[in-house]
């Protein structure tokens, strides 16, 4: 009899406990998603008005970009003089967007998935490439930085 008589109590205070542990997530993992688009924002605004230090400040110091066909980049000012190499293509035009944002449980980890299209002029015409990639993010004294960065084209091999 005293064990259905506590037993239920237990219960009922543990669903409480466990929705509410549920709804701090949801919360939390939202204002992640909220948090990383503005970067994404200030990241797109930044390359396009040729801002390299800003996107440099974005990556943590021992960060990778790993770009196709190419050895890992690590470091801010190895990763920024890529973008700079890159912002400098006749009439460059970069685009992206997130598909799915997902952050770890503490708030302090997330990653991006996203597309993204790359633009720019040659002498034999405008080349454009479309692909997705991912983005590892991870607080770092209460700001996000770039853990890791990796895209890849959907494009066909030529």
């Amino acid at each position: 009899m005293s064990y259905s008589r506590n037993f239920w109590p237990c219960l009922f205070a543990a669903a409480f406990l466990l929705a509410g542990l549920a709804s701090t997530s949801l919360a939390l993992a939202h204002s992640v998603s909220e948090q990383l688009k503005e970067i994404d924002a200030k990241w797109v605004a930044a390359f396009k008005q040729g801002d390299i230090a800003t996107i440099e400040a974005f990556h943590a110091a021992n960060g990778l970009l790993l770009p196709p066909n190419s050895p890992p980049i690590e470091g801010p000012k190895a990763i920024a003089a890529v973008w700079k190499s890159w912002s400098e293509l006749p009439n460059v035009e970069v685009a992206f967007g997130s598909n799915r944002i997902e952050a770890s449980t503490s708030g302090d980890m997330a990653y991006v998935y996203g597309w993204y299209t790359f633009d720019f002029d040659t002498d034999n015409g405008r080349v454009t490439d479309k692909g997705k990639y991912v983005t590892v993010w991870k607080k770092i004294g209460g700001t996000w930085k770039i853990k890791a960065d990796i895209f890849n084209t959907n494009l066909p091999a030529k």
